[in-house]
């Protein structure tokens, strides 16, 4: 199904360039982390991770917080992340059936099954932002003494919603790569 040539609003572009950055920061940041009262002894490069990633995830939730405002403001940009009517909902199904034959969804603002994919790396990404904000405020001395006994429920849910973020990161990094390299429009030194 077609629908019309939508572009991606320019306030849209630049908010994901920083959710590609932060968020890649904020993954890759946590594989070796380590708060003072957690290790006492460890690198302290690895407290220094600690404080950049909780800070940098304070950032990361104001341009979540930003990016929800822009999704309210631009109902393609929001049918297009929850394509669950219409022309947008029906691309789902014709994508799934043109990867069946090898073809690669199109790309832009047109729902179907890159769009369902992305709200849900959204929906993933703002509940870890949510979950980081209440963390943020429940650590002492940003990291330098243990928590209070209730920072473990939001720790949980933003644990687990961490491993929906690395799926998110992986797909959503691989599916532009294969992308980019089946465009007709890159120059042949990038292909094989």
């Amino acid at each position: 199904m077609d629908l019309p040539e939508q572009k991606w609003p320019a306030m849209v572009k630049w908010l994901h360039a920083f959710f590609a950055i932060l968020i890649t920061f904020e993954v890759m940041s946590e594989l070796d982390m380590k708060a003072i009262w957690k290790r006492k002894g460890e690198l302290h490069f690895r407290h220094l991770l600690f404080h950049a990633h909780m800070w940098i995830g304070m950032a990361t939730a104001l341009v979540v917080a930003l990016f929800w405002i822009q999704i309210y403001y631009k109902e393609h940009v929001r049918s297009h992340l929850f394509p669950y009517q219409g022309e947008y909902l029906k691309n789902i199904c014709a994508d799934i059936s043109g990867l069946a034959k090898g073809c690669l969804p199109a790309t832009g603002v047109r729902g179907g099954l890159p769009g369902l994919i992305q709200g849900l790396g959204l929906l993933a990404v703002t509940g870890m932002a949510a979950t980081g904000f209440v963390m943020f405020f429940l650590i002492p001395n940003f990291g330098a003494a243990a928590p209070v006994h209730f920072y473990q429920i939001p720790k949980k849910i933003h644990d687990y919603l961490s491993e929906l973020v690395w799926i998110f990161w992986w797909l959503h990094a691989g599916v532009g790569v294969v992308h980019f390299v089946s465009s007709p429009k890159i120059p042949a030194i990038f292909k094989t």
